[in-house]
């Protein structure tokens, strides 16, 4: 398990599926992640215990920062795709001398379709390109690294 720095998560977005590809995830395609959000409601049949499904899917929100426009174009063509497509948020990560992913403290693995992306540039000094996105989600899966368990939600 990688070592914990600080009190603060590092979370850097990626996408690719990390259950298929772990060992193929470059630090090259990852993205900062400024902030994201979901909600996930289910009920419960008192009398069977039974879980309900949802009615409405949940959406994420995510924001992350893209360091240069070039690899924002990529990332834009990549996530305007219409079909499902699958999106790992890595916690704590880090990476070989070569850009490999090497370690991570747990990871999210959110699968969906992307219903709206708003790009936001700010100039100045330090010029800096933000994406917020809005993933419909189908399904996510949260990976505990040390102890390898899946939670699928």
């Amino acid at each position: 398990m990688a070592d914990t720095y600080s009190n603060y998560l590092k979370v850097v977005f990626v996408a690719e599926d990390l259950l298929e590809m772990s060992d193929a995830i470059l630090h090259s395609n990852c993205f900062t992640v400024q902030h994201f959000h979901y909600e996930s409601r289910r009920n419960h049949n008192i009398r069977t215990g039974i879980t309900l499904h949802n009615e409405e899917s949940p959406v994420l929100d995510c924001t992350i920062r893209i360091n240069a426009p070039d690899c924002g174009r990529q990332l834009l063509e990549h996530i305007q795709d219409p079909m499902q497509n699958t999106y790992t948020f890595l916690f704590n990560a880090t990476f070989k001398p070569t850009g490999r992913l090497e370690d991570y403290e747990d990871a999210m693995v959110a699968s969906g379709c992307i219903v709206d992306i708003m790009e936001e540039f700010t100039s100045g000094k330090e010029e800096q390109m933000l994406m917020h996105i809005k993933l419909l989600l189908n399904s996510i899966t949260f990976i505990g690294k040390e102890s390898n368990l899946l939670m699928v939600v």
